[in-house]
């Protein structure tokens, strides 16, 4: 007997009632808050200045642990919002698996994005690079990301300070994104180009 989507979902999310008071706890000191449609599938590591904002949409999924994952995962979600004024907003229905998102500015994630399992994405070079300004921290660059609605990350992707990335965009696995990507583009490689439309009818099995 073939059982619906719907159906599924109802008897996940039954089975999943006792992890309540545990995510409750963790979510409360580290985050804030705790939404009961959120879904934490082993603990992510969470770092957030007090001065700094962290914005997290319902339905939020955010996986640490191989079990849960079909690629696995090498890590745990890490999430970081390093800096008094940073800003990291995710939107609702967002999946992410064992990847690093490291805010020092600004990083928006739009509604119904899916990060693959060891993605990273970043708005700072992180240290300086010129190494005679290395160990001088105001000398870091850092410029805002915005990811947009239905984006789709490929695992172990590496998304730059400073990229926009449109609406139903599919970022290839392993690609380094440096640059914007349009909407609905299918982008891969290092540095990562266009190679397609997510629209085409050769990228989408036909349905019956």
């Amino acid at each position: 007997m073939k059982v619906s989507n719907n159906l599924k979902k109802k008897i996940r999310d039954i089975m999943y009632w006792w992890r309540y008071p545990v995510d409750i706890l963790y979510c409360s000191v580290f985050i804030g808050h705790w939404h009961h449609t959120w879904r934490l599938w082993g603990f992510p590591l969470i770092q957030k200045h007090r001065k700094s904002k962290l914005i997290i949409g319902d339905q939020w999924i955010a996986c640490s642990s191989a079990r849960y994952n079909s690629l696995g995962v090498f890590q745990r979600m890490i999430l970081k919002v390093l800096n008094p004024g940073s800003q990291l907003i995710i939107g609702r229905n967002v999946g992410m698996s064992g990847g690093t998102i490291s805010c020092s500015l600004y990083i928006e994630i739009g509604d119904n994005v899916l990060i693959g399992s060891g993605a990273a994405i970043t708005d700072s070079d992180a240290h300086p690079i010129n190494p005679m300004l290395r160990n001088d921290s105001s000398q870091i660059l850092m410029a805002p990301v915005v990811i947009g609605n239905d984006v789709f990350i490929g695992a172990r992707a590496i998304i730059l300070k400073g990229v926009n990335i449109g609406k139903g965009a599919v970022i290839g696995a392993g690609s380094v994104v440096a640059r914007d990507v349009p909407e609905m583009m299918i982008v891969a490689g290092n540095p990562a180009k266009i190679i397609g439309d997510v629209r085409d009818p050769k990228f989408n099995k036909k349905l019956n």
